[in-house]
């Protein structure tokens, strides 16, 4: 970003160096808007002030200003946005006081790039304003007895924080002491003997009884989720004791998942018992921040962003958190440099076709594929009129969408919860069916996204008690708009017999989302009739959250083989014979294994479907040849191993040779 000036700068003015936070959901809602904000700050400057913007992001800026002191700053800067935006949108505003360049490079670093770390920024902020009386007294040493508990899941920070706290203490804290406090940290997980550093407590504490690490050695990252479960909190408390006597040579920065706030009180009391802590919590990192994590790798590889690549951004990152395994800014840079091939690849054809490309905007032209794209392009009920067997399915949506619409409508109705429960066998359509509600509601106006969010029950459990609601939390906070789509949802809750604390805790963050919600985020809910049944009674308020039950039958076989004949025509040519088999196949199911929980329907049929083209690919490359057509050998090669075969009644029967 270019520094802008204002003129006429009276040097008796103080400097300062400002960030200025946007509320998250606001700024996702706002991302055009927001750079328009420094430009009206500057025509409502006075003439005797000055400010520079050093850096700029969706959900933040970062200003350099001459004033008469920090109350003026703070005034400028809420009489700027309230004439923009209201009263609504303003997150935190941290303004620190500088003298000299060092102190201005070593807070910029933290200004201009800490995303979704409030908590840090505030930190620095406040040892930065206490620095000039603790120097004036000669005492800036004790904060080296300040140490850290940073509540923070994996990717979201923890190891950027340890290298640039290290740096401002030996920058700002104690210039001039090297052989006190070093430019060096160490990082472990403790507990999980990995080879791979310090993670016992013997290993660890001979590092630090090291003479030459004590030396070389000033911030010690540990991971002490280790100790979160109950049961290995006096454990802790020994450890931390252990710690007491190295407290003067190494600041230590604690780690656990980002908790609930009493689960983290817990383990944030056990600590400061024995040391003093300071607590940081940076919760789970929200889509517009994910966005300016993107922008800033970008922008360091000179690269930058358009607005029109936003979207695919964040339907991206929503499609990496579905298996349950996202790492924050880790798979955040995975993404920016996935960006940054395709654009590549799209100014490589360019080029080829005698065009020249020489800016380094991306934007969703560029980034083509980056997406999974391939659900439907036609509209909802279109979709749905596609699919085998959903005729009573399809009836009974048509009835909701016109019971919400009525409801939405007519002022003296209450707005009705749209959440709904899917009954039946795996494979029976409950997930496409979803997606397609999502969509129709979307046309219709119920909701304002229409994305899907695929889980199981099992998703919403995490592993340490207080861990669970914020995750369940997160995933809501992710389908606001959108549909929540929750698979074997009975796994929450298997009755009275089974104790599932974390379970139960999920389904209750789940119910009070849904009623904070009601009409901004439809939650389906899906398994076996019997296990939802279980399911409604784990809480009191669950059935009457759900009042929509949609039952979705097992299919016929002559069903499962018109789905199979469906996903051959859609994608290749084929030979007529294999058609032939296909419906002898089908019709020798058994009707045993069809009505058991084992059968999976429609997944059993594209399980077939897949092993057959791979078949036909197979023999198409080893002879050569370009495009596949499927022939009844593929179908019978396929049909014959073992998962298929044994499933129909009359064994002679498999392959059916002529």
């Amino acid at each position: 970003m270019s520094e802008d000036m204002t003129q006429n700068i009276t040097n008796s003015k103080k400097s300062f160096l400002v960030r200025i936070d946007a509320v998250y959901s606001f700024a996702q809602q706002r991302f055009e808007e927001l750079g328009k904000f420094f430009e009206k700050f500057k025509e409502n400057l006075p003439a005797d002030c000055e400010a520079v913007r050093l850096h700029y992001r969706f959900t933040y800026y970062v200003l350099k200003m001459k004033a008469e002191n920090k109350s003026a700053c703070g005034r400028m800067i809420n009489e700027t946005w309230t004439a923009l935006y209201g009263n609504e949108g303003l997150g935190e505003v941290f303004i620190t006081e500088y003298e000299d360049e060092e102190r201005l490079d070593i807070m910029r670093r933290f200004y201009n790039y800490y995303f979704g770390c409030g908590d840090v920024i505030r930190l620095v902020t406040e040892m930065t304003e206490q620095l000039p009386y603790l120097v004036s007294k000669n005492s800036q040493e004790i904060l080296i007895r300040q140490n850290f508990l940073m509540a923070c899941d994996h990717g979201n920070g923890f190891t950027l924080f340890l290298s640039s706290i290290c740096e401002y203490y030996y920058s700002l804290v104690l210039p001039g002491c090297r052989d006190k406090l070093p430019e060096n940290y160490l990082e472990i997980i403790y507990g999980k003997e990995d080879g791979n550093g310090y993670t016992s407590e013997d290993t660890l504490f001979e590092a630090l009884n090291d003479e030459e690490n004590s030396i070389n050695l000033s911030v010690v990252g540990i991971d002490i989720s280790y100790f979160l479960e109950k049961n290995k909190f006096d454990e802790l408390r020994r450890f931390v004791k252990r710690l007491y006597g190295h407290q003067n040579n190494f600041v230590f920065v604690f780690r656990i998942p980002f908790l609930e706030k009493k689960a983290f009180d817990e383990i944030y009391y056990i600590l400061s018992d024995v040391l003093f802590i300071k607590p940081l919590q940076i919760a789970p990192l929200h889509d517009a921040v994910l966005v300016d994590k993107t922008w800033s790798i970008l922008q360091d590889k000179d690269f930058d962003l358009e607005l029109s690549s936003i979207d695919p951004i964040i339907e991206r990152i929503h499609q990496e958190k579905m298996d349950g395994r996202f790492y924050g800014f880790k798979t955040i840079e995975n993404i920016a440099n996935e960006m940054i091939l395709r654009k590549a690849a799209f100014a490589a054809r360019r080029m080829n076709e005698g065009e020249e490309i020489t800016d380094a905007d991306i934007g969703s032209q560029h980034i083509e594929g980056l997406v999974d794209k391939s659900r439907t392009r036609a509209t909802g009920y279109q979709a749905l009129a596609e699919l085998i067997g959903m005729e009573d399915i399809t009836q009974r949506i048509r009835e909701l969408i016109a019971q919400i619409k009525v409801a939405i409508s007519n002022d003296k109705l209450d707005r009705p919860s749209i959440h709904m429960r899917f009954t039946g066998a795996p494979g029976t359509g409950k997930t496409t069916v979803a997606r397609i509600i999502g969509q129709i509601m979307k046309e219709e106006g119920i909701l304002r996204k229409g994305a899907f969010f695929e889980y199981t029950g099992r998703d919403l459990v995490a592993e340490y008690v207080g861990q669970t609601a914020v995750k369940t939390a997160s995933i809501c906070r992710d389908s606001y708009g959108s549909v929540l789509f929750i698979d074997e949802a009975y796994s929450l809750y298997d009755g009275e017999h089974v104790t599932n604390d974390f379970g139960k805790e999920a389904l209750t963050t789940l119910i009070s989302e849904m009623e904070n919600h009601r009409d901004d985020m439809l939650v389906v809910m899906a398994g076996y009739t019997d296990e939802m049944e279980t399911l409604m009674k784990g809480n009191p308020g669950i059935r009457s959250r759900m009042p929509y039950i949609l039952h979705f039958p097992n299919y016929t076989k002559r069903q499962l083989f018109d789905i199979y004949m469906l996903m051959v025509r859609k994608h290749f040519l084929y030979d007529p014979e294999l058609e032939e088999h296909a419906f002898k196949y089908f019709n020798a199911l058994s009707d045993e294994y069809l009505s058991s929980k084992e059968f999976a329907n429609a997944r059993f049929v594209r399980n077939l479907y897949e092993r057959t083209w791979s078949k036909g690919a197979l023999r198409c490359s080893l002879n050569g040849i370009k495009n596949i057509v499927l022939t009844k050998e593929d179908f019978i090669a396929a049909s014959g191993e073992k998962e298929f075969n044994e499933k129909i009644e009359v064994k002679k029967v498999i392959g059916f040779k002529s």
